[in-house]
């Protein structure tokens, strides 16, 4: 059960959006993590993602964070 929960990710809402440097989207989350969230049918059909108007009604959806998962303290500490 516990593997399945990290497969599934935290929720994270999204703060914020911004195009990479492949010009897709990526949604920014509250945590600091970033997750693509590209419309590319038929294998992902988030046609809310084009437009100015779709990007903003989804701020505040939740998404599931994979990182925020995978992540311990101290995992980004630099070794000095």
């Amino acid at each position: 059960m516990q593997r399945q929960r990290q497969l599934e990710g935290q929720p994270r809402e999204i703060v914020g959006f911004h195009l990479d440097e492949k010009l897709d989207w990526v949604a920014d989350l509250e945590c600091g993590h970033q997750q693509h969230v590209r419309h590319n049918p038929p294998w992902t059909d988030r046609h809310w993602v084009t437009t100015v108007q779709g990007r903003q009604a989804h701020i505040g959806y939740a998404l599931p964070c994979l990182a925020c998962s995978t992540s311990r303290v101290g995992d980004h500490d630099e070794e000095i």
